[in-house]
């Protein structure tokens, strides 16, 4: 059932998004409040209404058919069939390593694998957010924009950013391989080397 919807507005990318909620809790008089990290508002929810009112929940099915255990959650406004996808085609593979390294990177990125939070800071697109650079646009802050540079930032992390106000902990705070960090740094080296991009 959704509760609340239509935060983000027009564009649902959430580097671009108009509200973002990030958080929740619920007052003593049940009042919901929702945090909108885009725009450092907190909202307040309340009912008006009988409190004798019977609430009927409807069953929504989900958009996504593996939707069968708690880690396989699905937002309540489910999922665009298009979210997070890259034509592979697309993108450039970097010398020394495959597509499929490039691609297992993308599942990394996108935290389907190691629970990896790049997209979180830099947008399912790689074009940015107010937490992290736009990684599409082949300027680098950190490096030449080389693979073995991509992947030094990414495994110490930026403790001091130069341009956003959150630091980057090493290997984004999450638990990568040497192989998933290779391979997230391939993707990367990709995004902002994609012809066009």
């Amino acid at each position: 059932m959704v509760f609340a919807d239509g935060f983000a507005g027009a564009v649902k990318e959430p580097g671009r998004a108009v509200h973002r909620p990030s958080g929740l809790a619920v007052g003593p008089d049940g009042t919901l409040y929702i945090s909108d990290d885009q725009r450092g508002r907190i909202w307040r929810v309340t009912y008006r209404g009988a409190a004798s009112a019977a609430v009927a929940a409807a069953a929504v099915p989900s958009t996504r058919s593996d939707n069968s255990g708690p880690d396989a959650a699905v937002p309540p406004e489910g999922i665009h069939p298009d979210a997070g996808a890259q034509a592979a085609g697309a993108l450039p593979t970097p010398a020394g390593t495959t597509a499929e390294e490039v691609a297992l990177g993308g599942r990394i990125y996108r935290g389907q694998i190691a629970s990896a939070p790049c997209a979180g800071c830099h947008g399912t697109d790689g074009k940015g957010s107010p937490l992290g650079p736009d990684l599409t646009s082949g300027q680098w802050i950190w490096g030449d924009g080389s693979l073995a540079a991509i992947t030094h930032t990414i495994a110490v992390g930026v403790p001091r950013p130069k341009k956003y106000g959150a630091p980057m902990p090493p290997m984004g705070g999450a638990q990568l391989s040497q192989s998933e960090l290779s391979a997230v740094a391939a993707y990367v080296w990709a995004l902002g080397h994609r012809s066009g991009g």
